[in-house]
C-alpha cells in the first residue's frame, strides 16, 4: 500500500468534505495527528500474519443459557379473583 502524507491541504479537503470549520492552528494538529495515527496503521500492516487464524473475539464465547425444555404449569391465574365468571374476571360496572 502507498504510503499517505498528510498535509495541510489534505487536512483543509477532508475538513471541507465533513463541514468543520477548523483554524489554521486546528488543522496543524490534526495534520500531525493523522499522521501519527497512519504511522501506527502501517506499523501493523507490516505484521506477518502468515498461518494465523483469523480471530473474531479474544475469549471463547460459549452459550451460558440451559436448554429450552417446555414444563407442565400447574398455575390456575383464577385461583385467588373473587370475581370470577367461568374462566374469566368479571369488572365492575361502567356507568
Amino acid at each position: 500500500m502507498d504510503e499517505i502524507v498528510v498535509t495541510m491541504d489534505l487536512v483543509e479537503r477532508l475538513a471541507k468534505a465533513a463541514r468543520l470549520n477548523l483554524t489554521p492552528a486546528e488543522t496543524c494538529k490534526y495534520a500531525q495527528q493523522l499522521s501519527v495515527i497512519l504511522d501506527a496503521f502501517n506499523e501493523l500492516d507490516q505484521v506477518d500474519t502468515d498461518g494465523v487464524e483469523p480471530s473474531y473475539h479474544p475469549i471463547k464465547l460459549e452459550d451460558a443459557l440451559r436448554e429450552d425444555e417446555p414444563e407442565k404449569w400447574e398455575w390456575d391465574p383464577l385461583a385467588n379473583v373473587a370475581d370470577a365468571e367461568g374462566r374469566s374476571i368479571r369488572g365492575p360496572k361502567i356507568k
